[in-house]
């Protein structure tokens, strides 16, 4: 029997945190790959590669230069084949992201990454689109929803017509001008139907309009582990859940999550009518696809009036993800790519690459952005120790006596120094 084959892989992010498990964790579990964490953090070993057969880079590790190199030059070496995996256009962050600045100095690295990597893969189709300009070897793998992580919870009818309609949001802090889109309409049908609509937020703030209502509720999530955010939220009650995006290419690259967390939790919503939407909603049969402020108010008023549509959307969105979106049924897609980065078929030889000049100059501009780091890094221990040195205080104190006995600017200091002079 053979042994299964093994991946080290190297991220930026929790182990336990959504991405990896989307992205890394699950798949290769349910594939039968072993995972070798080769980093925890800024903690990076190399030397692990020599103990896999592939190794994975994911999003932004690369921001750790000197050891993504060191990686690189080991897996090359050692004759290994380097993915590197993106699921958001970290390259593009708007401006209006929270994130907008934490990426900036890490655009050369990753674009370096892209470039070196024997495959790449992506979330989505328009990603897969942009990274194939960079690299010719990108592979669509789609986020699926981990069935082993996410109960699936039956829609249920609404027995009392007269009772409250709850909309809700979930997602990060990072969706807080996604959410802004949508303020005024919700605004506008809080005030419309009263006391019959109540709002509920998961992580990200309510818009400010919202915030102090009676019939708004916000829920801080702190989960960094994935498994238990998606146990919590398949625990969640809610009538109607939305999912806007502001029109812009990072989000036009994003996956069509959101719809797969929400249709596990037995909940019809209205989408942006956007690609991460378009590509899995079919409009008024499993999800409502909106792109103006009209389109919004009409679907969700449509959903507060008429419980039979809830359920109705609901149970098809459900189904839309039972029949083509569990990951116990989709991990092929990534066994495959991975079996085909380990044997090397209908991969593009990148190795004497077109890109040679370009990444020459990405590489030195990093190892030159490096040394600037660690330069002003050690000019700033030195500085440190020269103030808490010994002498540093003599000075000090010398210059302190020096203004007390021949304040600045005085005659005296004029007399003894020069106009122009000072001690």
């Amino acid at each position: 029997m053979h042994s299964p084959a093994a991946i080290v892989v190297y991220t930026a992010a929790p182990w336990e945190s959504a991405v990896v498990v989307l992205r890394i964790t699950g798949p290769a579990e349910f594939a039968g790959f072993e995972v070798i964490k080769g980093n925890h953090g800024p903690q990076v070993s190399p030397e692990l590669v020599s103990d896999a057969d592939m190794v994975v880079i994911q999003r932004d590790f690369p921001r750790f230069w000197s050891d993504y190199k060191r990686v690189i030059n080991e897996a090359r070496f050692d004759n290994k084949p380097v993915l590197y995996d993106m699921d958001d256009l970290l390259v593009e962050i708007p401006d209006e992201h929270s994130h907008s600045g934490d990426y900036i100095g890490e655009l050369l690295a990753m674009l370096y990454a892209i470039l070196e990597a024997d495959i790449v893969t992506a979330s989505s189709l328009p990603l897969v689109d942009y990274l194939s300009e960079l690299n010719p070897n990108t592979k669509l793998v789609n986020n699926y929803l981990n069935d082993q992580l996410w109960e699936i919870v039956e829609p249920k009818v609404s027995e009392n017509d007269n009772q409250k309609v709850t909309i809700g949001y979930m997602g990060g802090q990072t969706h807080q001008a996604d959410l802004d889109e949508v303020a005024d309409t919700l605004l506008k049908l809080s005030e419309e139907y009263s006391d019959y609509v109540e709002y509920r937020f998961w992580g990200v703030q309510p818009p400010p309009e919202l915030l102090n209502s009676p019939s708004t509720e916000w829920i801080k999530l702190n989960q960094e582990d994935y498994g238990e955010f998606a146990r919590f939220f398949t625990q969640q009650d809610c009538d109607i859940l939305i999912a806007p995006l502001k029109d812009n290419e990072f989000n036009r690259s994003k996956s069509s999550l959101k719809f797969l967390e929400y249709s596990a939790l037995g909940v019809p919503g209205v989408y942006s009518k956007l690609p991460p939407y378009e590509a899995i909603v079919e409009h008024g049969v499993n999800g409502y696809l909106a792109s103006s402020a009209q389109d919004w108010e009409k679907y969700l008023s449509q959903l507060i009036e008429n419980p039979s549509l809830r359920f109705k959307l609901a149970v098809q969105a459900q189904q839309t993800v039972k029949d083509q979106w569990l990951l116990s049924q989709k991990y092929t897609q990534w066994s495959q790519v991975y079996h085909q980065a380990l044997s090397g078929d209908g991969i593009q030889d990148l190795q004497s690459r077109k890109h040679d000049n370009l990444m020459r100059i990405i590489s030195q501009a990093e190892d030159y952005q490096a040394g600037l780091e660690n330069s002003l890094y050690e000019v700033g221990n030195q500085l440190n120790d020269i103030i808490n040195s010994r002498s540093w205080q003599i000075i000090k104190s010398v210059q302190n006596l020096r203004m007390k006995i021949v304040p600045k600017g005085s005659a005296l200091e004029q007399i003894l120094f020069g106009r122009d002079q000072s001690l």
